[in-house]
């Protein structure tokens, strides 16, 4: 003997889906479940947008090849005023 609700949508005298305590609980757990998901995602996705909005007022990162294009110009330009410094040093001690 089956213990649960029928319930008869097109009025016949049968029942038309059939619920049992399992049914019901998992019915149940199914909603809360998907509730539960829906709010976590929902105050995720607010986290988010208050992260977006303090990464928007940070200055931008450089790359690395921009960084790696700056100390190689600087490099050269050392190498550079090196050279000249030492022909300055050459002119002025007569070396």
């Amino acid at each position: 003997m089956k213990k649960g609700v029928g319930i008869d949508l097109d009025n016949d005298g049968k029942p038309d889906i059939f619920f049992d305590l399992k049914t019901l609980i998992l019915v149940v757990g199914g909603i809360i479940s998907v509730t539960m998901t829906y709010a976590t995602l929902t105050r995720m996705i607010e986290i988010n947008k208050v992260q977006i909005e303090v990464a928007k007022k940070l200055p931008p990162k450089e790359s690395l090849d921009i960084i790696n294009q700056k100390i190689l110009f600087l490099e050269q330009h050392i190498k550079t005023e090196s050279e000249r410094l030492d022909k300055l040093e050459d002119k002025i001690y007569k070396r």
